[in-house]
């Protein structure tokens, strides 16, 4: 039975994402090139693998034959051949994020008018326009866009400029990109708060507040606007619909930061962010999508794990490669909870999926009580994932071949 879903209407409102972030770019000699300063904050800050993934481009029609597809009480996708959904590996190793740290809560908001703008000024590094504003908490992503273009930034740049620059793109790329809000066209400047200190930016948990935003998104069905990370999943998972190849836009090297250091390789998403051929694959067609998810079979959908011997991944430091990703878990971003089931989808873990035990929800109850409703998590001390300091953690054994599962 079809979703509640009016295609036209799905595909209309998601073409409105916005990519002003890909005016700065890492690897394009052509386009605004960002410096080894800024390069150096946005790896500690853990946005510099994302930053190069460069901009995607959108089959809105697979997305929307997808999403008709998805069961907001399991978070799952229901194929003819089993669930299968997105996981935090997938964040970790698509886009490498952070999946372990703090999580994305925010601090209670006072501010009136004018010290929203001295705290953009402080940590931007501009006063916006009345009109730059919505709803007091919201910027205009052009606004900040333009501050950047006038901004140059060099080797003997005062350091309190660089880091309002680096902060400037964190936010163009949470709000263009990452995590963007209805409007597509602003951002929340309570992310600012969370990237005050750009050291401290880097021990949260973005990249499971990312997947709380996305499973929340898919929960609402109408609202999906960001289906960049849902398309490389899909592109991994399913190789019927991989376009193919015809040559990179972006330089796939290891880049240095101003000091030397080796910031490492582009993430595993920036396969695809190529010239794209579809000539042994569909495009653009919903009917032929639903098709073809209708008459899939085990063969045309990729379980396996990814090849951690990759040098994408193989790149990745223990923050990425981590047995959390298999880690039963509620995923906090502000007020959004949701949770992580991974139990369900052992398949694209290399395990063999057992029958699933029926037990109630292992965190709603708990962070029903945690939270005040404004995502301000402070009544309980929150670790790993956004998971209450109680906890809840199952059984994680090593099969035969070394790869971390669940016992069955």
């Amino acid at each position: 039975m079809r979703g509640e879903i009016n295609e036209e209407q799905t595909l209309q409102v998601n073409q409105l994402t916005s990519n002003i972030f890909w005016t700065f770019r890492i690897d394009d000699p052509t386009r605004v090139r960002l410096h080894p300063r800024v390069l150096d904050h946005l790896y500690d800050m853990g946005f510099y693998h994302i930053a190069r993934c460069g901009a995607m481009v959108i089959d809105y029609h697979l997305i929307t034959g997808l999403v008709e597809r998805w069961r907001p009480e399991t978070h799952t996708f229901h194929f003819p051949i089993g669930e299968a959904t997105v996981t935090l590996q997938d964040v970790a190793i698509i886009w490498g994020l952070h999946i372990d740290g703090n999580p994305l809560s925010i601090h209670e908001h006072t501010f009136t008018a004018d010290e929203w703008s001295w705290y953009c000024f402080e940590f931007l590094g501009f006063t916006p326009l009345d009109t730059d504003y919505k709803s007091k908490t919201r910027i205009r992503l052009s606004a900040i866009s333009s501050h950047l273009l006038e901004t140059e930034i060099v080797d003997d740049t005062d350091q309190e400029i660089v880091d309002q620059y680096a902060r400037g793109c964190v936010l163009l790329m949470l709000g263009s990109y990452i995590m963007p809000d209805s409007s597509r066209s602003h951002v929340s400047l309570l992310y600012l708060q969370r990237i005050e200190n750009i050291v401290h930016a880097g021990t949260y948990s973005w990249g499971s507040a990312v997947l709380a935003y996305l499973y929340r998104e898919l929960v609402m069905l109408q609202t999906l606007r960001k289906p960049v990370l849902v398309e490389l999943y899909l592109f991994y998972r399913i190789p019927a619909i991989q376009p193919t190849n015809r040559g990179h836009r972006l330089m796939l090297t290891s880049l240095e930061g101003f000091t030397g250091r080796n910031l490492g390789l582009p993430p595993y998403g920036s396969r695809w962010n190529t010239n794209h051929s579809y000539a042994h694959t569909t495009r653009f067609s919903v009917r032929i999508y639903r098709d073809m998810f209708d008459r899939m079979n085990d063969r045309d959908f990729h379980w396996v794990m990814y090849n951690m011997e990759s040098p994408e991944i193989a790149a990745l430091d223990d923050r990425y490669r981590t047995i959390y990703w298999m880690l039963e878990c509620p995923l906090i971003m502000m007020a959004i909870v949701e949770l992580h089931n991974p139990d369900r989808v052992l398949r694209q873990f290399g395990c063999v999926q057992g029958i699933r035990a029926n037990r109630s929800n292992i965190g709603s109850g708990l962070l029903m009580g945690v939270s005040r409703g404004d995502g301000v998590w402070d009544v309980f001390g929150l670790g790993v994932l956004g998971v209450s300091a109680i906890g809840y953690f199952r059984k994680l054994e090593s099969n035969e071949n070394g790869e971390i599962c669940r016992k069955i």
